[in-house]
């Protein structure tokens, strides 16, 4: 039976490598952080994801992030090396929406705008009525 604390895992429940990593602070910062009983592993971890939020994914630590009009998602050539999740969502430059895992990006009026968009229901609506009218429906 293995000692210690069982491994962190990742979003595909792989453990994750870890590494010791000294970090030069103020005594009374490291005194503070006892006194409250801080885990400076955890505050370390946390403040540096919020830092490099948008380049680093925090489920699996790979940092293949792109920037899509959607938001920003872990991905990558090679599946293994990002998780496909989506870390932030944009909001819909045309209605102010925000966009959802299942939202699409889509084309209104020549502008990019969301699925959820008034025009964009629209059109769909109006695009509806022209096939009825022709007998494409």
């Amino acid at each position: 039976m293995p000692a210690g604390r069982p491994a962190e895992l990742d979003s595909n429940g792989k453990p994750i490598a870890k590494c010791l990593v000294n970090v030069t602070i103020p005594v009374k910062l490291r005194d503070f952080l006892a006194e409250h009983n801080v885990n400076r592993s955890e505050l370390f971890r946390t403040a540096a994801l919020k830092m490099m939020e948008g380049k680093i994914c925090p489920y699996c630590y790979s940092h293949d992030i792109k920037h899509t009009p959607k938001g920003w998602i872990c991905k990558s050539e090679d599946y293994s090396a990002g998780c496909g999740k989506w870390l932030k969502f944009n909001r819909c430059e045309l209605c102010e929406a925000i966009h959802t895992p299942k939202s699409y990006v889509a084309s209104v009026n020549g502008k990019v705008g969301c699925d959820q968009c008034p025009e964009h229901i629209k059109q769909k609506e109006d695009n509806k009525k022209i096939n009825v009218v022709f007998g494409n429906e």
